[in-house]
């Protein structure tokens, strides 16, 4: 600001001067404006004395616990933002261990789904190839429950037409049939009912 007033006072002593021929009256001019200015010499020393102490005393109990305090606070927000991003890193780091976190847990579970499935479909197959050998075991008892019920029911007939033949040959012949004549015939009989059935 001082600068200023130096430089446009001086440039409008120029502009007089330029535009005035009259030198001594611009030389007089400039001599009033100075006493004007400077009244007295030791009522300007002493201003300027007691200036330069506000201005120290201004420094001492102002400007520097002023500046402490900015430093302070400018330190404590640069601590807050150091921390602030140590944090976000943090975070960032804790947010990208969640996530393979998940991921695996995603593939474990996918994994896990797909061993339950072939387990399953191991058992299906399983419990398909019991059921099928049960099944297969069911219809051997069967037939062979259905040959011995045969076996059983063509010696039941076998044993019921040799004693209805007996029976009948006796009164027939109106005599005792023998044993081995009997025997014969009805060997005979069936081997003819085997051969139409």
């Amino acid at each position: 600001m001082f600068k200023k007033l130096i430089k446009n006072t001086t440039f409008f002593f120029s502009l007089l001067l330029l535009s005035s021929c009259d030198t001594n009256e611009i030389g007089d001019r400039i001599k009033t404006t100075v006493f004007d200015m400077l009244p007295n010499l030791w009522v300007t020393l002493i201003q300027l004395t007691i200036f330069i102490l506000v201005v120290i005393l201004f420094m001492i109990f102002a400007y520097k616990p002023l500046k402490k305090k900015l430093n302070e606070r400018s330190e404590y927000i640069e601590k807050n933002i150091k921390d602030s991003e140590n944090s976000k890193k943090e975070a960032q780091e804790a947010l990208n261990k969640a996530n393979e976190i998940i991921l695996n847990s995603q593939k474990e579970a996918g994994e896990i789904v797909q061993n339950a499935q072939f387990t399953a479909q191991e058992k299906v197959a399983t419990v398909e190839k019991e059921l099928a050998t049960n099944i297969e075991h069911q219809k051997e008892l069967a037939h062979v429950e259905i040959q011995n019920e045969r076996k059983k029911m063509l010696e039941d007939s076998k044993t019921e037409i040799i004693d209805t033949a007996f029976k009948a040959s006796e009164q027939i012949l109106k005599r005792e049939v023998k044993k081995d004549d009997h025997d014969k015939f009805v060997d005979e009989f069936i081997e003819e009912m085997s051969k139409t059935v």
